[in-house]
């Protein structure tokens, strides 16, 4: 089809109703990350929220301001080891080291940047290379004290664990989703990453939109005419830059915070190219970019090194195989030809097909009329909504049927068929409710009746598409919270502070050196003290909250505490309300609305709506 399935003024409600459904998406996707994923999952996700804002500030330098920096993997190991130094040595909290780490950074970035930007272009990309090729061995340099305070070539470990449950159980932080039970320390240090992750994103988005950042971009697009109108160059390159290595050390600092350990091989060059992957992969200029381009290096990275054994005739390529790299590789290749501009880039061509939003005049009307956009009689958005109402349904039974299969490339298109429905649903109750209004308008003449009976059935699976969504998530959610509850109540008593069993099971394992999960300890019965607990009571007790953890969840348990049966009740509530609501627009509604118009002098408040 020519013209998109949706066309919204930007001030109109319809637009507003959007924002809040993607902000809404984004909302509970942040929330059930530590409500799915597995501990090591999480921390995969744990370290693509420290890639986020390494990109986002090669991004602030590259992209906004055009200047060909490839240092920033010095600028994230002087974050990092400034905050093990100043926790371990110090003994800093980590908010404390956050101010130090972001003027120290700024400092270092002036140094650095005030010589660096005299020269352009290659030179420059130049120095930045061997600002982030030298950083590794002047962390083991022993004058001034500085390999002491680095570990040298051994790195610095930092025995202060960011984990909530260190310190018992506080009722400000045990309804963090995800926090309970055996995935407590990596959901609490993802909280702690993705509000660092969040301010960070929105401090350079208001730097961008600001006078100073606008005077970078008109840098970025054309040097001479940003100096043409009064703009110092010098000035405003140095500061940027020297902003970008802070946003660089503020990463460090989520690493150090992350991982508990520092290494001079941690920060090599080629983590500085990983960024760039990161940049360009992401799309370079764009604050989406940066987001998806740390999404991407760490866990297509991680997919690549995971991948089973794929027979080539002469060769078998695995993820454990010589050539796992070039899986990667091509895979960078495929996104070069496909998505020369970047995933955001790719997104927003596709977003633009689903929904066109007219800006408005000062005046607050739309630049151009949205009934001039409409396509009239030859319509054929209800057919589109239709077609998509019934994929998304489809798509969802094949996910469920692949999941079966042991595979991971297969896992992983099933979960993107599973998947689809989410994005679809919306989409779909959206164009339908347009085209009915389009239909009792007048706007599609000859074809309302055909239009109006092609909405309402798309409309009425959106709707039940929709409400299944919500009740999936749900249901997820309170199954974790459950699970996280009984975990909780199976803690005992360790140096005076209540920790759930299972978490110090663990470290007990660990203690023993056994490598392996914490069941395989116990069947080996396991004696002695841990802490002052018999490891023989710490199995018994954490065999106890793991087979409570396998209890099935789902609104026919019986026995659910109070606050689980308030969000069972209120689940409850938010499934039928959708169905309630959506079929009664779409079915009641819909078939009790009067003969279509003409379509000669449509109602401007209508042929607003229907666009």
């Amino acid at each position: 089809m020519s013209s998109p399935l949706l066309i919204v003024s930007k001030g109109s409600t319809q637009y507003r109703q959007w924002r809040i459904l993607s902000w809404g998406y984004a909302v509970a996707l942040a929330v059930l990350v530590p409500l799915v994923l597995q501990p090591f999952q999480i921390g995969r996700m744990n370290q693509s929220l420290v890639f986020v804002v390494a990109v986002l500030a090669v991004n602030l330098v590259v992209g906004f301001n055009g200047i060909l920096a490839l240092g920033h993997s010095a600028f994230m190991g002087i974050g990092a080891f400034v905050a093990a130094s100043m926790v371990q040595d110090e003994l800093w909290d980590y908010w404390m080291v956050i101010p130090l780490v972001l003027v120290v950074g700024f400092a270092v970035g002036l140094i650095i940047g005030l010589p660096a930007l005299r020269v352009k272009g290659l030179y420059l990309a130049l120095i930045t290379i061997a600002q982030a090729a030298v950083f590794p061995s002047v962390l083991k340099i022993d004058e001034l004290g500085i390999a002491e305070r680095t570990g040298g070539p051994n790195g610095r470990r930092v025995e202060e664990e960011v984990d909530r449950q260190a310190e018992g159980f506080s009722s400000w932080f045990e309804w963090l989703p995800g926090v309970d039970g055996t995935r407590g320390s990596a959901a609490y240090r993802y909280w702690i990453l993705l509000l660092i992750t969040v301010l960070a994103i929105a401090l350079v988005r208001n730097i961008i939109r600001s006078r100073p950042g606008r005077a970078v971009l008109a840098i970025r697009d054309n040097e001479a005419g940003a100096a043409v109108y009064g703009v110092n160059l010098p000035l405003y390159k140095t500061v940027n830059f020297a902003l970008s290595a802070s946003l660089g050390s503020l990463a460090g600092l989520m690493w150090c915070l992350d991982k508990g350990f520092v290494g001079e091989q941690d920060f090599t060059f080629i983590l500085a190219i990983d960024l760039i992957i990161g940049l360009v992969i992401g799309g370079v200029g764009t604050l989406q970019g940066s987001v998806l381009g740390g999404l991407f290096v760490v866990w297509v990275r991680d997919f690549t090194k995971r991948l089973p054994v794929i027979p080539l005739g002469f060769y078998e390529l695995s993820g454990d195989g010589p050539l796992s790299a070039a899986i990667f590789g091509i895979i960078l290749i495929l996104f070069t030809f496909f998505a020369p501009g970047g995933i955001a880039s790719m997104i927003t061509a596709v977003q633009k097909r689903i929904i066109q939003v007219v800006p408005l005049t000062p005046a607050g009307n739309p630049v151009t009329p949205l009934e001039r956009l409409d396509p009239g009689p030859s319509s054929v958005r209800s057919a589109w909504a239709l077609r998509l109402a019934v994929i998304g349904p489809v798509l969802l039974v094949v996910g469920w049927i692949l999941m079966n299969v042991d595979n991971l490339i297969v896992g992983t298109f099933a979960f993107m068929a599973r998947f689809a429905i989410v994005l679809l649903a919306p989409i779909v109750v959206f164009v339908a409710m347009n085209e009915l209004r389009a239909a009792k308008a007048g706007l599609r003449g000859d074809n309302a009746a055909q239009v109006s009976a092609q909405a309402k059935m798309a409309g009425v699976l959106g709707v039940l598409s929709f409400a299944y969504i919500k009740t999936f998530a749900l249901n997820v959610a309170l199954r974790a919270h459950h699970v996280g509850h009984l975990a909780r109540k199976a803690s005992l008593e360790v140096d005076g502070r209540a920790r759930p069993a299972i978490p110090v099971l663990n470290e007990a394992a660990k203690s023993e050196g056994f490598e392996g999960a914490a069941v395989e300890f116990c069947a080996t019965n396991p004696s002695g003290d841990f802490n002052g607990n018999q490891i023989s009571d710490l199995c018994e007790i954490a065999g106890e909250a793991a087979e409570a953890a396998d209890t099935p969840v789902g609104f026919w348990l019986v026995g659910w505490s109070t606050q689980s049966t308030l969000a069972m009740v209120l689940s409850i509530i938010a499934f039928v309300g959708t169905i309630f609501v959506g079929l009664r627009y779409f079915v009641f509604s819909a078939f009790s609305a009067e003969k279509p118009e003409a379509p000669s002098e449509p109602r401007s408040e209508d042929a607003n709506a229907s666009a």
